[in-house]
């Protein structure tokens, strides 16, 4: 068969008590440096303190996951703030056993084995149509949980239509 590619960018979705922590920080050098103004430089030097702290601790906040879908490999790479590009693996999509919506009953089977190493390589969203795929790794099972895009759906079931399902 001829080589295929699809690419799919994803934006994590799932830290919503690092987004609640960040409002929280800021909420409270806000008030740490208006209490400070009007009544104490101790409290407005802690204030001033706070803002580079603050800058430190959500630097690394925006997270997206990239997906790269070259012939039978599937590779994603961790992209933080829109600028530090990671390698999180590459996965080779030979031996798929099974690729379904997260949901799917189809999945019990696998997820009650011992040796199951689950990668969340999705948005987190619910509303998002997050689906599962299984395959072996490194001598036990990998489950990655992944986002792809129509095309990639296209080009997964074109290769291994036998265990993609849609349920």
């Amino acid at each position: 068969m001829g080589d295929s590619y699809a690419e799919a960018i994803v934006r994590d979705e799932k830290d919503v008590k690092g987004i609640q922590f960040k409002a929280g920080m800021i909420f409270l050098t806000l008030v740490i440096l208006l209490i400070g103004a009007r009544f104490d430089m101790f409290i407005l030097t802690l204030g001033i303190l706070m803002i580079p702290v603050d800058f430190i601790l959500f630097k690394n906040r925006c997270r997206e996951y990239e997906y790269l879908l070259v012939s039978e490999e599937l590779e994603v790479t961790l992209i933080k703030n829109r600028k530090k590009r990671k390698k999180q693996g590459v996965y080779p999509l030979v031996e798929l056993q099974c690729m379904a919506p997260i949901s799917s009953k189809r999945l019990d089977g696998y997820r009650h084995n011992p040796n199951l190493k689950v990668r969340n390589y999705s948005s987190g969203n619910p509303e998002h149509r997050i689906y599962s795929m299984i395959l072996p790794w490194q001598g036990a099972i990998m489950e990655l949980q992944v986002e792809p895009t129509e095309a990639m759906m296209q080009e997964i079931r074109r290769r291994h239509a036998s265990v993609v399902y849609e349920d």
